[in-house]
């Protein structure tokens, strides 16, 4: 009974939280890519190839269980989440960069996925990932990801005082979806996730923070000022752990590979948190050296 609630419950609300964040979002968050070229792309191209990498050299050095090395890759392979936002807002950083990353790499997820997931197999994902061509796997991400994001936003555009009007009850019916179907995993899952909650705590631990590092230094290779290095850092530790799930789900068939998802949620939350705190103190004393206006969540 548990695993139909399940085999459901996981795609239903992971489509159902991508068609609130299209509802966020506008065609002026993308137009910010032919405002700001070099920021956005060096960005998501950074996310596409250096967390997989990161993902796949943590799982190999920390000699992680095939299923959650599995995992591990899942969650550094999907795009960036919509919590990111959050974050950034809390630090003081640039919002609408981060709008932006959020956006555009949940869009170019259908390709990038399926080639981190086919050039970096690890663990149990290698046997898994064989069964599931990428041309497969990207149909099955745009059913998931794309084409929701892309009817939230036709939502939006259609009837926009939605959005306006109840912005704030949509943000936290997406996190509450999320929350959900992360609870599923749990209690189908409960077994392994206790068993593995060393390795998984400490690895999670250490890909939030390494991801943040990386996301820093792209941003400031890609010459943003700190308010867009806040942003990209965030964005590249904040990972779509919805999309990773459904997709062990839904497409891989393997429920424990999503264990790590829920782990990873778990872990980033307080750290990114904590991070966001320290950023934004350091932003109020002007420790940065440069301007960095607050903006408001759009």
């Amino acid at each position: 009974m548990l695993k139909t609630v399940v085999d459901i419950g996981v795609p239903v609300l992971a489509v159902s939280a991508m068609i609130i964040v299209g509802m966020g979002l506008t065609t002026a968050d993308f137009g910010r890519v032919v405002l700001r070229p070099r920021a956005v792309c060096v960005a998501v191209a950074g996310q596409a190839v250096l967390l997989p990498v990161l993902g796949w050299l943590l799982a190999r050095g920390l000699g992680l269980q095939p299923v959650v090395a599995a995992g591990m890759m899942l969650v550094a392979s999907c795009p960036s989440g919509a919590m990111a936002n959050l974050y950034v807002h809390l630090a003081r950083g640039d919002v609408a960069l981060a709008v932006t990353l959020t956006a555009v790499s949940c869009l170019a997820a259908g390709i990038t996925m399926p080639l981190a997931l086919a050039v970096l197999p690890i663990g149990d994902l290698a046997a898994a990932g064989s069964a599931v061509p990428p041309g497969l796997l990207a149909a099955q991400l745009m059913a998931l990801l794309v084409l929701p994001v892309l009817a939230g936003m036709g939502v939006r555009r259609l009837r926009p005082t939605i959005a306006q009007r109840y912005g704030r009850i949509l943000l936290r019916l997406g996190v509450a979806a999320l929350l959900i179907l992360l609870g599923l995993v749990l209690m189908q899952e409960s077994g392994r996730f206790a068993s593995s909650f060393p390795q998984i705590a400490s690895a999670s631990g250490l890909l939030a923070v390494l991801a943040f590092g990386a996301g820093w230094a792209t941003g400031w290779a890609s010459g943003c000022a700190a308010g867009g290095r806040i942003a990209v850092g965030m964005a590249f530790a904040v990972r779509n752990v919805g999309i990773a799930t459904a997709v062990a789900v839904t497409v891989l068939g393997r429920i424990e590979f999503a264990v790590f998802a829920t782990g990873y949620f778990l872990a980033q939350a307080p750290i990114l948190l904590l991070g966001a705190i320290c950023l934004r103190r350091a932003a109020s004393l002007d420790l940065y050296g440069d301007d960095i206006p607050e903006v408001a969540v759009p």
